[in-house]
């Protein structure tokens, strides 16, 4: 097997982080909409596997590069107005 080897940043890793778990959300809408006994959830379901094996793994190498557990975070979370201060 080859491999790729890319310098992320946090900022980086956690938009592949994001992307990576949407599939899965994708992919489990797909065994919802067709089932699990049809052709189309069965690859579904095949993939899922694979992708939480890889998430896996992921999340395992990049918790020794990344301490800040921000990296980790699945969906924005919005700030309130008031807390926003604007420096000039």
């Amino acid at each position: 097997m080859e491999y790729l080897n890319l310098p992320l940043n946090q900022s980086t890793f956690n938009l592949i982080w994001r992307s990576l778990h949407a599939r899965e959300k994708e992919l489990l809408s797909i065994v919802e909409k067709f089932g699990d006994e049809s052709d189309e959830g069965a690859d579904a379901l095949n993939d899922i596997v694979a992708l939480r094996l890889y998430i896996d793994e992921l999340k395992e190498q990049a918790e020794k590069v990344f301490s800040d557990k921000n990296a980790f975070i699945l969906e924005d979370i919005p700030l309130e107005v008031s807390t926003v201060q604007i420096v000039k």
